[in-house]
């Protein structure tokens, strides 16, 4: 693939391009041992969205984003190679713990102890609800032998009540001329 280009994607494309900056970063953070080589590869994302026709604010809003979930804003701009040395050391920590937890979900999910709840989000403070849902479901189920923290794992997910797509796809009813 040329060097300023962007792969082809069908559909939510914005999404799935976001998704896929997100994934080269990564992939240039665990490629790129020397700060200067990470710089590079990141601004050449960057100016890679830029001429694809993405907006300044699209590509700075995510690379933001990138930087800000590890905690290491400071790496972005930085040309330090031992701060970049521990902002590795962090991601590649950070990759075990997400093994390790994908491990417990697997065992709960073999023991029938994964209790996954959906539930329609429309806007809103959802972290404040997903805490007090937590909090209240600890405190009622503390004692019980199968639902206790320590027994069972609660995943919360939302799902968003209105989009466009969903709108755009409820079925009209047809409408027929009457000829008298």
């Amino acid at each position: 693939m040329p060097r300023y280009t962007l792969p082809y994607l069908l559909g939510h494309s914005k999404s799935a391009h976001s998704d896929w900056l997100r994934t080269a970063l990564i992939h240039a953070v665990c490629y790129c041992t020397s700060v200067d080589d990470f710089q590079q590869e990141r601004i050449a994302l960057e100016l890679t969205y830029l001429i694809s026709g993405y907006s300044l604010l699209f590509v700075e809003t995510h690379v933001k984003h990138f930087f800000n979930y590890f905690h290491a804003q400071t790496v972005r701009y930085s040309r330090n190679q031992s701060t970049y040395d521990k902002f590795r050391q962090q991601w590649f920590k950070f990759v075990e713990q997400r093994y390790e937890l994908i491990e417990q979900l697997e065992k709960f999910n073999n023991n029938g102890r994964l209790i996954q709840f959906n539930y329609i989000y429309d806007f809103g403070p959802r972290c404040r609800f997903n805490r007090e849902f937590y909090k209240l479901w600890i405190h009622y189920f503390e004692k019980h032998p199968i639902l206790s923290e320590e027994n069972s794992k609660i995943i919360l997910t939302t799902t968003h009540f209105h989009s466009l797509n969903t709108l755009l796809a409820i079925d009209k009813p047809s409408y027929t001329t009457i000829l008298q």
